[in-house]
């Protein structure tokens, strides 16, 4: 018996769940990285100082031998496990939000499509579209729009703080303004999330636009 095809609309959907589990999964990668740090950082820890000879050269405290590394592997893991988050939760925001717009323009994307380089996403250069017209029939237009805004704020923050990392130079001269943009860009990645979890459902609701309309049209021509 030949396998049924998949509908359009059940492979866009998986393609965005998908998106939105894998950035869940770095966010709880990224919060376990960020307690095993914790634990293990010396200042909050009862220091031990005993010591052992190395023959031929010093002697080594093992628990703060111990602490320093561990310290060195769990702040390169918080590190990439936050980029990873942060990259894929942007991924899922932007990713969903072109799926919407296309089924909102008459498309059928079977996938969300985004280019990859390197194990990340290659984002969109262009914010997040503003949707509230094509949306103003779905309650979560007004809180889909907050969050579209929180997020370009964020994305422009970030932008600030690498061009200010990249031109040295003027970093000294500005560290009061690059650390409000730090600050601000931190939330980034949840804030994404966030928009992408929203848009999820908006495209929920413009599937089931679609489909009722469908139906009816297909009854209509009987």
């Amino acid at each position: 018996m030949p396998q049924p095809t998949l509908a359009w609309f059940d492979s866009l959907t998986a393609s965005v769940h998908a998106l939105g589990a894998a950035a869940r999964e770095y966010r709880t990668a990224n919060q376990a990285a960020q307690a095993s740090a914790w634990h293990t950082d010396p200042t909050r820890l009862l220091p031990i100082n005993g010591a052992v000879r190395i023959p031929g050269r010093d002697v080594v405290r093992p628990q703060h031998d111990a602490l320093w590394r561990l310290g060195e592997l769990y702040g390169d893991l918080r590190s990439t496990t936050k980029k990873l988050y942060e990259n894929t939760a942007q991924a899922y925001a932007h990713g969903t939000a072109t799926a919407v717009r296309s089924v909102l323009s008459g498309g059928r994307p079977p996938y969300v499509e985004l280019d990859r380089r390197d194990g990340r996403y290659v984002l969109p250069v262009a914010s997040l579209p503003d949707m509230r017209e094509a949306l103003s029939r779905w309650t979560g237009s007004k809180r889909l729009a907050e969050l579209r805004q929180q997020v370009i704020e964020r994305e422009h923050a970030q932008a600030v703080v690498a061009d200010f990392a990249f031109y040295e130079d003027l970093a000294d001269c500005a560290a009061a303004e690059i650390t409000r943009a730090s600050e601000r860009a931190s939330g980034l990645a949840d804030c994404a999330y966030a928009y992408g979890e929203t848009a999820e459902s908006a495209l929920h609701f413009v599937l089931l636009t679609v489909t009722s309309q469908s139906n009816r049209a297909a009854e209509g021509d009987r």
